[in-house]
């Protein structure tokens, strides 16, 4: 099975997008819609490297949802004048919803941007976790 880390950013985000393994964009990383496989079901890479790994996906959410929240009320506010006492409740449901929705493709970009910015520590989780199915034979 061909697994190595994404090899552009293009690469990792579309890993990213469609919720793939970055090694070997294979298998899927989620079982249900918030619980996570440990690993991956085709070529055994482990998805979380220590304690606290995912924090760093809490930025992606964070910063997806400010971004498009600020945007939609600049455009809709000013560019087409619609009246803040609509617009503030519906954006603030928004940021109530959409970190949810996202926080599957949150986690998914964070390992595979981590897996392009660091192959030597993906490829040493890679490693770590064939050591380990060996010991099991």
């Amino acid at each position: 099975m061909h697994r190595e880390p994404p090899s552009s950013i293009g690469q990792a985000f579309s890993k990213g997008a469609r919720l793939q393994c970055p090694m070997c964009g294979k298998g899927r990383l989620f079982t249900g819609f918030i619980r996570m496989h440990p690993c991956c079901p085709a070529c055994g890479f482990q998805f979380a490297r220590a304690p606290g790994y995912f924090l760093g996906s809490t930025y992606i959410n964070y910063g997806a949802t400010t971004l498009l929240t600020t945007w939609t009320y600049l455009v809709l506010r000013f560019g087409l004048e619609m009246p803040k006492t609509l617009l503030i409740p519906a954006l603030a449901g928004f940021c109530v919803i959409f970190p949810v929705v996202f926080f599957r493709y949150a986690r998914s970009m964070w390992l595979s941007f981590d897996c392009y910015f660091d192959p030597t520590g993906a490829l040493e989780s890679l490693s770590e976790t064939e050591k380990s199915q060996e010991g099991k034979l």
